[in-house]
């Protein structure tokens, strides 16, 4: 318990503060360990690794409240004294200590088309305190000044690990704008210190001083210290059980665990940029060489102990401090397993391009630990200077200071990248003055860096053909804008697809005339014409040819002319004999006009006239049809006989309709009723050379058409014997 107590002391006291942070390394992702603040970081290496030791080590001093010269003030005479109440009177009600050192073992990574894979073994030491200005006050001073007061120990706890972490990470390019990344850890512990953090106090009793805890203490613990070897088995003179013990604290204790980081970056445009990530999502289970340490609530007596004599003689007064401590507060003691949670990070980073050469950024930083969170606020400003060096500058709100100035430089030699990142530059200058300090260093071996290319099209300038326009590499860097396979600078047509062929012009129509000088782009066409065709073979292009599908001249507009009388022979009436456009190309014949004879009636005898008029007077049709009637067949039939009589005669039909409905339908009628007629003679043997039917319509009225009557006499059919 005496040491738990010693441990308690020292973190107390101490000024190094320890938590891993690197706010500038954040956004210099140009050196490869920027992907442990944030795993979608992709190096711009095709391949790195890191030497053992060398590659990457991290320190970090920082403090809430106090800086080492705050302990002493200087007398009149130039002496100097410890001065514990300027110290005490700087406390915040809620303070923090940590103390951090990581070194890479091993580490590399490569890339793979869109993605990029990291490992890496890391060694961690952290420490980390949490307490209020009363725990101090009551350290310092006992209980004795704070009769019937309630002491506050909000959020106090404290946690020592040393672990290891095996990592494996990967970014991946989800598209252009997107890249994520996660980080696996297995992480194995060696040694861990950690208290319960409790919202507890003190209170001291009026009637009998004594300390009253209301809740109880709890102190874990896993370490070759509670074995009953203790340190010592790591000191004895036997080589080989040494190397043993030495073998199994580092490699095979069974304290084990697993922690994951998660991180992803958004290109907005080529301007801003947009980054967040998750850091040591983790914990370790506990569960050798273990020591557990409770204070039950209960009644105590302490009456302090003197800090001042404390620091000027540690060694002298630490046996007598800590017997006090011990013998106040009882313990109870189990050996119970347990778990630890890393302290979470977590990061949101904008990042504003201002040119290709430098950008600048913001950065907000959460740490969560003991259910405290600890925030900063970072900017910053990065600047490639060459190919070969890289520099940030950084300014940061962090642990309630403004002071924090910090630098990062990269600088690339060959296949060498040596690289050195501080948050407080001023911390390591001088670091009794500050609150911070922090220094991130080391160097890589990094192949496959990209070379000098100027419109970042992945083609170095001196293997680009186009430097300063950003293009595909497999046309050495030229652009093609209309993706037809043709770069560019040796396409005739760059914005519009075309062929290889036709030097990335497009040629519609394939007739081998690009369509920009082709005058019949959709119409396969020959050379001589400009892409246009000559159906008719004419040596007329069709555009220009009047008759495509004949053979002409070029006088008539590629249309023939046959009788060579000057008229085509499509506007020509008379296509094989010549004769004047005034006549349609037909030659002039002097007309002679020949009026037919009127037909003469013949004078028939009484008997015939009444055939005749019994023929009239009893045919009938069905209504607006040309169907005879049968009633009407018995006088048909002896018309028939005095035809057949008299083979000389010869019959006019004529059909009339009224004004009912239209000319043409009257017309159509009238001349269906007399062929109707003659239709039935000549089915019956009468020639029909002797019959002549005609259809007048309503053109041959013999009454007026404004009464039923007249109507009625104007639907007729009239017969006349010719000779």
């Amino acid at each position: 318990m005496k040491k738990l107590i010693l441990l308690f002391i020292f973190l107390s006291t101490s000024l190094i503060i320890f938590a891993q942070q690197d706010l500038t390394l954040y956004n210099t992702i140009n050196i490869s360990q920027s992907s442990r603040v944030n795993p979608s970081h992709k190096a711009d290496n095709k391949f790195y690794i890191g030497l053992p030791i060398l590659s990457s080590n991290y320190f970090l001093l920082s403090n809430s409240s106090f800086t080492y010269h705050d302990f002493y003030k200087k007398r009149s005479d130039d002496s100097v004294t410890l001065d514990i109440n300027n110290t005490v009177n700087k406390l915040r009600k809620t303070n923090f200590l940590k103390t951090s050192f990581n070194t890479d073992l091993i580490s590399f990574g490569f890339k793979m088309k869109k993605n990029y894979f990291t490992a890496n073994i890391t060694e961690h030491v952290n420490f980390a305190f949490l307490y209020s200005k009363d725990l101090i006050n009551l350290i310092d001073k006992g209980n004795g000044p704070y009769i019937g007061q309630q002491l506050d120990f909000v959020k106090t706890g404290f946690d020592a690990t040393h672990y290891r972490d095996y990592s494996i990470g990967w970014a991946y390019d989800l598209n252009e704008k997107w890249t994520t990344g996660i980080r696996i850890k297995y992480l194995y512990g060696m040694e861990n210190y950690s208290s319960t953090a409790g919202d507890f106090g003190l209170y001291t009793a009026s009637d009998d001083y004594s300390l009253e805890v209301p809740t109880d203490v709890v102190i874990n613990t896993s370490s070759p210290d509670n074995s009953e070897e203790g340190y010592e088995q790591f000191d004895t003179s036997d080589t080989g059980v040494r190397n043993k013990n030495i073998k199994k604290y580092l490699l095979n204790k069974k304290n084990r665990g697993f922690a994951a980081d998660l991180g992803a970056t958004y290109k907005y445009n080529d301007t801003w940029k947009f980054s967040a990530s998750i850091i040591d999502l983790g914990y370790i289970k506990w569960k050798e060489d273990l020591k557990n340490f409770k204070t039950v609530a209960g009644k105590y007596e302490f009456s302090g102990v003197d800090l001042i004599r404390f620091i000027n003689d540690t060694t002298a007064n630490l046996e007598a401090v800590l017997d006090s401590i011990g013998e106040t507060f009882k313990t109870s003691e189990t050996s119970d397993a347990y778990t630890t949670y890393l302290p979470t990070h977590v990061y949101l980073g904008a990042n504003y391009n201002i040119n290709e050469k430098s950008f600048a950024g913001a950065l907000i930083h959460t740490e969560f630990f003991k259910k405290t969170i600890q925030p900063s606020v970072t900017l910053s400003y990065n600047l490639q200077v060459g190919r070969h060096l890289s520099t940030s500058l950084s300014y940061s709100y962090l642990n309630h200071t403004f002071d924090n100035v910090g630098v990062g430089l990269a600088v690339n030699v060959g296949a060498v990248q040596l690289y050195t990142v501080t948050d407080n530059l001023i911390g390591l200058i001088a670091p009794l003055d500050a609150r911070n300090s922090h220094i991130h260093f080391g160097f890589n071996l990094i192949f496959g860096r990209p070379f000098k290319d100027r419109d970042k099209d992945k083609v170095a300038d001196k293997k680009d053909k186009c430097p300063d326009i950003p293009g595909l590499i497999k046309f050495d860097g030229c652009p093609d804008k209309d993706g037809d396979g043709v770069p560019d600078k040796d396409d005739k047509c760059p914005d519009i697809a075309g062929l290889k062929e036709m030097m990335g012009c497009p040629d519609t129509d394939h007739d081998g005339v690009i369509d920009r000088d082709d005058q019949c782009p959709t119409d396969s066409g020959l050379v001589i014409f400009f892409g246009c065709p000559d159906t008719d073979m004419d040596s007329i292009p069709d555009p220009q040819d009047s008759c495509i599908t004949e053979k002409g001249l070029p006088i008539n507009n590629g249309c023939p002319d046959t009788d060579g009388d000057g008229l085509i022979d499509k506007l020509d009436s008379c296509v094989l004999v010549p004769g004047p456009r005034s006549n349609n190309g037909c030659p002039i014949i002097e007309k002679v006009e020949i009026k037919p004879s009127k037909p003469i009636k013949v004078q028939l005898s009484k008997e015939d006239q009444e055939i005749i008029n019994k023929v009239f007077s009893n045919l009938e049709f069905e209504s607006g049809k040309s169907v005879i009637r049968s009633t009407s067949y018995l006088s048909l039939e002896e018309l028939i006989k005095l035809l057949n009589r008299k083979p000389t005669f010869r019959l006019l039909i004529e059909g009339h309709t009224d004004n009912v409905g239209s000319a043409q339908l009257n017309m159509r009628l009238s001349l269906s009723r007399a062929e109707a007629v003659k239709t039935y003679l000549t089915d019956r043997g009468i020639d029909t050379e002797r019959i002549i039917a005609k259809g007048y319509g309503l053109t041959q009225p013999v009454a007026p058409n404004t009464t039923a009557a007249g109507r009625q006499k104007n639907r007729r059919v009239e017969f006349t014997i010719l000779e």
